[in-house]
């Protein structure tokens, strides 16, 4: 017998402990660069920083649920695409993880976990550069400059990427053991 599962509950708690796991190191490197590319003393950066982190995390949390909800209608058409192997292994993780709450264990998981996480920071990182830099717009106005938007790019460019890296490489080592495993 199937239980249909409550998936959103335990990815939101997920989420939230890692954010404030995360915060920290985030403000730190984005407040540097934010200090060295204008005029704002570091603690003053970080104090905005931190604040703007804040806001993007609770706009972007219910956001990028909306947007993988989205998501999962593109994604079952391009998985009608796909060749035979590959959309059946798609449709069964989608028809799985919308009808179940999860999915049945294949040899694709670990590959589709991290390069789904991947996939899933895409909205994330659009809503934060969003939020972040109208945030600290509103809160310091002179640093409305025609090189603001691309200091925030850099700032969420870095904090994103590296958040990204353990990701890469646990994409890239699945994807080693899944072929040398053929």
């Amino acid at each position: 017998m199937v239980i249909p599962a409550n998936v959103m509950i335990p990815t939101v708690a997920e989420h939230i402990v890692l954010m404030l796991i995360l915060v920290i190191p985030v403000v730190l490197v984005e407040a540097a660069v934010l200090s060295g590319r204008h005029p704002v003393e570091y603690a003053e950066s970080f104090s905005l920083v931190l604040r703007a982190n804040l806001r993007s995390t609770l706009v972007g949390l219910p956001l990028g649920y909306l947007f993988a909800l989205a998501g999962i209608i593109p994604a079952g058409l391009f998985a009608a695409l796909l060749p035979e192997r590959i959309g059946s292994v798609i449709g069964a993780i989608l028809f799985q993880t919308l009808w179940h709450g999860g999915t049945i264990p294949n040899e694709l998981d670990e590959v589709g976990f991290f390069l789904g996480t991947l996939l899933s920071m895409i909205p994330y990182f659009l809503v934060t550069l969003r939020v972040e830099w109208k945030y600290l717009i509103k809160r310091k106005a002179e640093l409305n400059t025609p090189g603001f938007s691309v200091t925030v790019k850099i700032m969420n460019g870095i904090t994103y990427g590296l958040l990204s890296l353990p990701f890469v490489i646990g994409a890239t080592r699945a994807v080693i053991r899944l072929s040398s495993n053929d």
